[in-house]
């Protein structure tokens, strides 16, 4: 707690602060678009879909407007509103990480930390905690309550709608069901809410901005043209809300990068859901406990204690450590292979790898009989997945580094930090790689089935 307290209020004074302390930047550019669209949905004005930096599902008015109203009602200006609510968010992140135990939390921390005060200055922390959310839900056998928030977090900015791609099989369709139903709450609450608000009007209008976006100077594929203007070649131009490289190659390079995320999107789904894994058998909590003769009802057993106890409890967290790591290793792949790379994206790689940390069971991974704790490949996928984390926050310390501290070197070409940028997108690879093998699993010679049991005597 206490280091939770100490590290955001460092945090708190470099957002409100602005531009201090050597910085080149200030990120509080953001916070003041925020300002202006929460202003005009506020005053019955539609979404802002004519702003070109309008890249949002119409949900994120949402989060932009409630900093808005505590503004208007108390003393608070919207800056400090803002990173009120996102701080409000962090600690309940926090919290909720801490109750499953020590290391997620210091992971969660110590992540924010290294990534800075755009931690807080963008409202990404808010679909980041909607994927812990529904993650921490799995492991609690609440399949419903997951698909809510994973509608949520889909509907203030897209990306947590891959968790439904990263889902494992299910071996039977019930736990499927309540989670599909659970996101079809969320959607309607949030379409209710447009309805009311007319927000409704041009909801889709982001996606044409969202194409029209070129290739930002911190995504991976901008690699060579970064190199290129370090030795002297054209530069990037502000666009679209970030500063981006143009030209027919760069737009050539986009366009190919929009392609392969859909590529491995279906990829993934594909093969998660055709090939990789047998159904795995999803425990969960009855809306009804102990009522005898409800399907679902869990049965006591001869000491007292319900079935969905101890072993549903395992089992609901095996379940989430498959979610959680394939969520980890696909949006890491997306990230990597997108035209956009801003640094607060890796609030959302944070946010799964501290849910991967928080659920990881200490038995086999499920749907590979015979698999024991202490076989090669459980130890070496663990390995992996440790090498993750401490990848991400390597990554994290050094995007910090570059934006805000030293934005201004990249942008003007200067050596020193395009070489940190080209460093940085390669930890991104090398840590994308290391997801992937986390979650390859068992080779398929080792999937066979269970040893038979021996015959009884006659």
């Amino acid at each position: 707690m206490a280091a939770w307290l100490v590290t955001r209020a460092l945090l708190t004074v470099l957002v409100l602060t602005g531009q201090t302390f050597g910085a080149q930047q200030n990120v509080q550019g953001d916070l003041r678009i925020y300002a202006d669209w929460a202003s005009t949905l506020g005053h019955g004005g539609g979404l802002p879909v004519g702003d070109e930096r309008w890249q949002y599902p119409p949900a994120a008015a949402i989060a932009f407007v409630l900093p808005e109203l505590a503004h208007a009602l108390s003393a608070l200006s919207y800056r400090v509103a803002f990173v009120g609510l996102a701080l409000l968010v962090d600690a309940a992140v926090t919290v909720a990480l801490a109750r499953r135990g020590r290391d997620a939390a210091w992971f969660w921390t110590l992540g924010l930390t290294a990534l800075g005060p755009v931690a807080l200055a963008r409202f990404d922390l808010l679909p980041a905690a909607a994927a812990l959310a529904a993650v921490l839900a799995v492991a609690r056998g609440r399949p419903g309550r997951a698909g809510f928030a994973i509608g949520v977090g889909a509907a203030c900015k897209v990306w947590p709608v891959l968790m439904l791609v990263a889902l494992p099989r299910p071996a039977s369709w019930a736990p499927l069901r309540r989670l599909l139903g659970g996101l079809v709450g969320a959607v309607v609450m949030f379409g209710a809410v447009l309805v009311a608000t007319g927000w409704w009007r041009d909801a889709f209008g982001f996606v044409g901005a969202q194409q029209a976006r070129g290739l930002q100077v911190e995504s991976v594929a901008a690699t060579p043209f970064v190199l290129v203007h370090m030795a002297g070649g054209p530069g990037p131009r502000y666009s679209y809300g970030s500063l981006q490289f143009d030209g027919p190659w760069a737009r050539a390079v986009a366009t190919a990068c929009s392609l392969t995320e859909v590529v491995v999107i279906v990829a993934a789904a594909l093969w998660w859901w055709l090939r990789a894994a047998p159904p795995i058998e999803w425990p969960f909590a009855p809306r009804w406990p102990f009522a005898p003769g409800l399907p679902f009802a869990p049965r006591l057993t001869d000491a007292g204690t319900s079935e969905a106890g101890s072993a549903g409890s395992a089992g609901s967290r095996a379940v989430a450590e498959v979610l959680a790591s394939r969520a980890l290793a696909l949006v890491l792949v997306v990230v990597v292979t997108a035209r956009v790379l801003s640094p607060q994206y890796l609030v959302w790689l944070l946010a799964l790898a501290a849910a991967v940390i928080a659920v990881r069971p200490a038995g086999a991974l499920p749907g590979w009989p015979g698999e024991g704790a202490g076989s090669r490949p459980v130890r070496a996928a663990a390995r992996r997945g440790g090498r993750v984390a401490v990848g991400l926050l390597a990554v994290a310390a050094v995007s910090q580094l570059i934006y805000p501290w030293r934005y201004n070197d990249v942008v003007q070409g200067r050596i020193v930090l395009s070489v940190l940028l080209v460093l940085r997108n390669l930890g991104m690879v090398i840590v994308c790689w290391w997801a992937l093998r986390a979650v390859a699993g068992p080779p398929p010679s080792r999937r066979g089935r269970p040893p038979a049991r021996p015959m009884p005597p006659p």
